[in-house]
């Protein structure tokens, strides 16, 4: 009996490791108790009526759209877009031997007369037909006349509008656009080899240009001279900015005056490439 009741007798320390042990249990039983009580709850089926009437509205706007008729030509009608309208085989063939012998449809009328289609048909579906601009406006169509056959008066090219720019053979839309873009940047010009430097004017279209436009004296100006110029003055040449003049000015004082074109160009940042037209605006004395 002795022997038994200490299987029962513990220290201090085996106590608090039992005790430790029981809470750990209980608390692992517990988290078994409560999933399993959560897992055993019904499920729940949300009402998803308002999701079904949104795909269904989705469905119904994306076939819609399908069937929608777009205005075309019909001279290219294929043989799955005539499918699509409704045209009988007969009708799509007559329509194709048609088009095989090079003519063209150039009215709903012309349409029935080849293809035979019903009167309803025609009705509902010719509203959409596209003919191109020549056919159904001729009248406003302007009749080519090529470029070596245009009479262009020779004017001021600082007057010139963009349209009269474009009449010179070899002067687009963005080209002329360049030429006026400059011109604004220079106020005018003032010789026409500043023209001549716009990008992607070529020196054979220079030649053209040259035929139909110039620059009038009142439109050339008085050149600055550099050594005596005041800095608003400087800052009216159009290739010049604040630091360049400040810099002009600078070495204009430490030389006592430039001599030479050669000491000019030693300036910080100045263009040399340019030069030749900012001596345009610009002279030493």
């Amino acid at each position: 009996m002795k022997n038994f009741k200490s299987l029962f007798l513990f220290n201090r320390k085996q106590q608090r490791g039992i005790f430790i042990l029981i809470i750990v249990l209980s608390i692992v039983v517990a988290i078994y108790i409560f999933s399993n009580s959560r897992s055993s709850q019904p499920l729940i089926v949300e009402d998803t009526s308002e999701y079904q009437r949104q795909v269904d509205s989705l469905k119904s706007v994306a076939i819609a759209k399908r069937n929608k008729i777009y205005p075309f030509n019909p001279n290219y009608i294929t043989d799955y877009r005539g499918y699509v309208l409704g045209l009988s085989e007969e009708e799509l063939e007559r329509l194709h031997r048609f088009r095989e012998s090079d003519k063209w449809i150039n009215s709903k009328k012309d349409f029935q007369n080849v293809t035979g289609v019903s009167d309803q048909w025609l009705d509902s579906i010719s509203p959409y037909f596209k003919f191109p601009e020549w056919v159904t406006n001729p009248k406003k169509q302007n009749k080519f006349v090529p470029f070596k056959e245009r009479k262009v008066v020779a004017k001021d090219i600082n007057t010139a509008t963009q349209e009269e720019l474009k009449a010179v053979y070899g002067i687009g839309p963005a080209l002329s656009g360049r030429i006026i873009k400059e011109r604004e940047f220079l106020k005018g010009f003032i010789d026409m080899k500043q023209v001549r430097g716009v990008y992607g004017l070529t020196d054979s279209t220079m030649i053209q240009l040259k035929k139909h436009f110039y620059i009038t004296l009142s439109s050339t100006q008085n050149r600055i001279a550099l050594n005596n110029a005041s800095k608003d003055e400087l800052l009216s040449i159009p290739y010049f900015n604040d630091y360049l003049v400040d810099e002009l000015i600078k070495q204009r004082t430490l030389r006592d005056g430039f001599k030479s074109w050669d000491k000019v160009v030693l300036t910080s940042r100045f263009p040399e490439e340019k030069l030749e037209l900012i001596q345009l605006y610009l002279t030493l004395n």
